[in-house]
């Protein structure tokens, strides 16, 4: 226990110290104005600026009636997507030691899917123009493309997750349960991969098609959308696993892929910005009425810097240390993993930061839409 309370002793001074850091750098002033400046490479110029012409300052765009329904669609979305191809990885690849991820992944994909029609429905304001949308197939429509996806991976979800019930007994042993746990679970992984990845990136494609400068100056935001759903699922696969103390090498693996994932999060979303210029400013800047204080604070420190930093950390030290991620060789069983603090402040602040990783962004629009100058230059420069 003694080396236990020094880990999280050395850790609660490390987050102290971070935090500390943290406020220092928010009392300077300017640092989200330099912040904007250097991730979208526009240097504002008012003066210039209230020089474009307009017609009488009034928005040249209807503003997007998407409102919180939207936000957790987007996010419970992408969580359905990314357990399932984690899981899916698991399956196809995986040895042994996976199964705990395949199957945490598979129950996951399920659960964060449910309320995915039921907010879609809710927001369309009447159930019938849910179905209305299923009576046509637009391959160039992202909304038509989506319903359809969305469709099509509940039944993959859901016949992957019924299949690992039955195979975990937890349907009992009737005879259609032993129907079912011998299904072919991985001739099912292949289509449904396609179709997770095909639903954590239309979102982000979907937004990209509007008129809405900060969403369509851009093509990187499903790259953004896609990465983050990788990201943000793993972070809760490896919460779950951590509090099941499932196999270290299992865990191990999820680490090492959200690593990855929060990297190209991280490159995708810097390239996003770049990419919008001016566009961003609704995203990242400090005016009144932008979002640069939560997109900087929770979004790409919180939720991606900081996380990837902390577990870059992890992974080195567990590599100076030794630890190993494969089964003991002396007692033949498989290690588990401890719950630390660490890992569980990890998994939180990668899943606060792919919630307003969304929020924000779909905020943001709103405030773009409102934007007359941008838009018309947004437009020019389209041309």
């Amino acid at each position: 226990m003694q080396p236990e309370r020094q880990s999280f002793s050395a850790w609660l001074a490390t987050g102290q110290a971070l935090a500390q850091r943290l406020r220092q750098i928010s009392r300077a002033t300017g640092w989200m104005e330099r912040l904007a400046v250097l991730s979208t490479g526009y240097h504002p110029d008012p003066e210039r600026e209230q020089q474009e012409p307009t017609y009488y300052d009034y928005p040249a765009l209807k503003e997007p009636v998407w409102r919180w329904e939207i936000v957790w669609y987007f996010f419970l979305g992408g969580l359905a997507a990314g357990c399932y191809f984690i899981a899916s990885l698991a399956a196809l690849f995986g040895d042994a030691e996976d199964r705990a991820t395949r199957r945490t992944g598979y129950y996951l994909s399920l659960l964060a899917l449910l309320p995915c029609p039921l907010l879609l429905i809710k927001d369309l304001g009447r159930p019938e123009r849910f179905l209305n949308m299923l009576r046509m197939f637009k391959v160039r429509s992202p909304m038509s493309m989506g319903v359809w996806c969305l469709v099509s991976f509940s039944f993959f979800s859901g016949l992957s997750a019924l299949i690992q019930a039955a195979r975990d007994q937890w349907l009992g042993r009737w005879w259609g349960a032993r129907w079912l746990a011998r299904l072919p679970q991985r001739l099912l992984a292949l289509p449904g991969m396609a179709l997770a990845l095909f639903l954590g990136g239309y979102t982000g494609v979907l937004l990209a098609t509007t008129s809405i400068p900060l969403w369509s100056r851009s093509k990187m935001l499903g790259a953004v959308f896609i990465s983050s759903a990788i990201s943000t699922s793993s972070a809760l696969i490896a919460l779950v696993l951590r509090l099941s103390a499932a196999p270290a090498a299992a865990l191990h693996k999820l680490e090492r892929l959200e690593w990855g994932a929060l990297l190209s999060e991280l490159l995708a979303l810097f390239a996003f910005l770049r990419g919008s210029g001016r566009a961003a400013r609704a995203l990242v800047g400090s005016g009144p009425a932008e979002y640069g204080p939560r997109f900087w604070r929770f979004v790409a420190i919180g939720g991606l810097l900081l996380p990837w930093l902390l577990q870059t950390r992890l992974l080195l030290t567990r590599r100076a240390h030794g630890e190993a991620a494969t089964t003991g060789a002396a007692t033949k069983q498989p290690e588990r993993s401890r719950v630390r603090f660490s890992g569980l402040l990890l998994s939180l602040l990668v899943l606060i930061g792919g919630y307003f990783l969304r929020r924000t962004i779909i905020e943001a629009g709103h405030s773009s839409s409102r934007d007359a100058r941008t838009t018309l230059w947004h437009a020019r420069a389209a041309r």
